[in-house]
């Protein structure tokens, strides 16, 4: 592969609204394939092009700066056109994952009062045109539906034709003040509450994208696995976002499979695959691995849920600098801390890194509110240029999450060390209160995904009448294996304090995930804990 020879470097894009970061780079790589999709290659000359053209067009429809625009789509090229063309005439992307069914997607595009969505037709036997057109009569703000495979009706576009060469003409672009103009709404789960919109600006989203470069070295010389759902703000930041500011090239997936995976890293050779620890789970455990020669493999991240240190050490094993981050929607498409390139293995074992440059992390009392001190175990409160501008119509949620001196409270129990190190032990909601006495779920999951029967682990904390709460361990064993619950007490018995040692155990073959795949949905729409309540195997020790 020949080198570009060129460097980005945050100064060369820290002034550029989003869609001149990608004008930059098509003006440097014109004729390199920005993206790799099934059986299309996408050049960025051509990428861009197809933006102007599209975002034209867009105008003409009567899409303007500051209108909101939802992207209700799984991975593809004309995502990537779609909302590149959507930065270039300032209008704002609310993101939407496409696993969203009625209640969800109608929340985002009411909360945001999008003017209009871009989807597919029909994805998988799913006709997305007409459940998006039933949606309309009680959403009076949502005037165009831009279709991509063809459609009819109302206010329906189709993409392919507002792409089309014919409609080529300049592209008059708006005014971006990149520090006050936002670029997207990035929506959180709402799991256990109603969803928010976190307002993310050009500047941040820039940033954002740039903060994944120096923890792995990414060059344009990279070839990115696009394995993560580009709607989510993780796939943004690292896969929509951090190829294009640095000229690198995206080998893209349409949704994650292990087998796909591997034949695109093979046939493409890629070099950087980031993702969440299940996902390196899945193919650590694929049968068929070692048919494919996935040598090109050099780096990746994991975030989503705390990584188990075998991961890192399979990741060493062979030779791929695999690290965890931490970010959310919160901080936008981009992360919070970072481990410096080339930290040693059990560095990136035990810790989620540093606090990224400019930003600031303290950890404090969850109930009183104070800065505790190195090494103990509180809420991890965060400042910085990238923390988002506040919650989109929602100011009672800016003013509880996002103090007057502008930390964020994040949720995340964390800890730092003398060296400013962060280890990550989950949420404060997950902490497990036994009589009194508080467990880490992420301690004990640590040990037992060293077991040689578990492939994935889980621990959850389950009603129990005398001491509050139970430990449930959750276990997805490997292949046909069986586990009992008084093996798993035995393994931990010299390892853990006695009052640790698992109550139940709940043998599962999938564990339920958020959109997207990323974390464990531990919690239902009320709060309520559910996922041990969806095994088929239940042990208790009471």
């Amino acid at each position: 592969m020949k080198s570009l020879g060129v460097s980005t470097t945050y100064k060369n894009v820290e002034n550029l609204n989003v869609g001149e970061m990608l004008e930059r780079s098509s003006s440097i790589a014109p004729e390199k394939v920005a993206v790799t999709f099934k059986k299309d290659r996408v050049t960025y000359k051509a990428l861009n092009e197809r933006c102007n053209i599209l975002g034209a067009s867009l105008l003409e429809v009567g899409i303007k700066k500051g209108d909101r625009v939802s992207i209700y789509m799984s991975n593809c090229i004309e995502l990537y056109v779609a909302f590149y063309a959507l930065q270039k005439i300032g209008a704002i992307v609310a993101w939407a994952n496409p696993v969203y069914k009625t209640q969800e997607l109608m929340f985002i595009l009411s909360n945001s009062q999008a003017k209009a969505i871009f989807i597919h037709k029909e994805r998988h036997n799913f006709d997305y045109l007409t459940f998006v057109k039933g949606l309309r009569k009680n959403l009076p703000h949502l005037s165009y539906i831009i279709s991509v495979g063809g459609g009819k009706g109302k206010g329906v576009f189709v993409y392919e034709e507002l792409v089309s060469k014919h409609r080529k003409r300049g592209l008059e672009k708006p005014y971006i003040n990149i520090h006050q103009d936002l670029s997207m709404l990035i929506y959180t789960s709402g799991t256990t509450g109603v969803p928010k919109g976190s307002m993310i600006t050009h500047y941040q989203v820039i940033r954002g994208g740039y903060s994944y470069v120096d923890g792995v070295k990414a060059t344009a010389d990279d070839i990115f696995a696009g394995i993560l759902p580009l709607t989510h703000s993780y796939g943004c930041g690292s896969t929509l976002i951090q190829p294009i500011l640095i000229q690198a090239s995206v080998a893209l997936l349409e949704s994650f499979n292990a087998e796909e995976a591997f034949k695109t890293i093979e046939s493409e050779k890629v070099t950087l695959q980031h993702g969440a620890p299940a996902h390196y789970i899945i193919e650590m455990n694929h049968r068929d691995i070692d048919r494919y020669d996935l040598s090109s493999l050099r780096a990746g991240y994991l975030a989503g849920q705390i990584c188990p240190e075998e991961i890192i050490q399979w990741g060493e094993e062979r030779k791929i600098y695999l690290t965890s981050f931490w970010g959310n929607s919160e901080t936008g498409p981009g992360a919070g801390t970072m481990c410096p390139f080339g930290s040693p293995l059990d560095i990136r074992q035990k810790f989620v890194g540093k606090a990224i440059p400019g930003t600031e992390i303290k950890a404090v009392d969850h109930e009183t509110g104070k800065e505790i001190g190195t090494n103990a175990v509180g809420e991890m409160m965060v400042r910085g240029p990238h923390v988002l501008k506040g919650y989109w119509q929602n100011p009672n949620e800016t003013k509880k999450q996002l103090e007057k001196d502008g930390y964020l409270h994040t949720g995340d129990l964390i800890s730092i060390d003398q060296y400013g190190f962060i280890k990550i032990f989950g949420r404060i909601k997950d902490l497990i209160n036994r009589g009194g006495l508080k467990i880490y779920p992420s301690e004990i999951e640590s040990l037992i995904s060293q077991y040689p029967k578990v492939e994935q682990v889980c621990i959850v904390g389950t009603p129990n009448p005398v001491l509050g709460e139970s430990v449930c361990v959750c276990i997805i064993p490997k292949g046909d294996q069986k586990i009992s619950l008084m093996e798993i007490r035995d393994f931990l018995k010299n390892k853990v304090a006695k009052y640790k040692l698992p109550d139940e155990l709940s043998i599962m073959s999938n564990f339920p995930r958020l959109p997207g795949g990323l974390k464990i949905r531990k919690y239902g729409k009320d709060g309520v804990q559910e996922l041990a309540s969806l095994d088929v195997n239940r042990e208790k020790s009471w």
